[in-house]
């Protein structure tokens, strides 16, 4: 599912304008990664938690060619699914 598919489905069960659907989207997408920039955990009860996680640097390979590189150390962000997502799925 996509975000378009996302805000379809939000749209019909809800009755709302896709475009008020969209923008409430937008908005919580915006929050979610504004928290996630600052360092700040977002979690959702019973769905899950995004935290800021740093990943070492570390060896990789060109798999064209076959050389040897560094891949940099950088942020990414973690995702851990809630215990009724993860009850869901099983």
């Amino acid at each position: 599912m996509n975000k378009q598919e996302l805000c379809n489905h939000v749209a019909k069960q809800t009755k709302m304008p896709k475009t008020k659907v969209m923008a409430m989207l937008d908005s919580t997408f915006e929050s979610i990664s504004g928290s996630l920039k600052k360092g700040k955990e977002v979690r959702l009860v019973g769905f899950g938690t995004w935290k800021k996680v740093r990943r070492k640097a570390r060896p990789g390979r060109n798999p064209q060619t076959g050389k040897t590189l560094t891949i940099k150390a950088r942020n990414v962000a973690k995702f851990s699914m809630g215990q009724n997502l993860f009850d869901l799925m099983n």
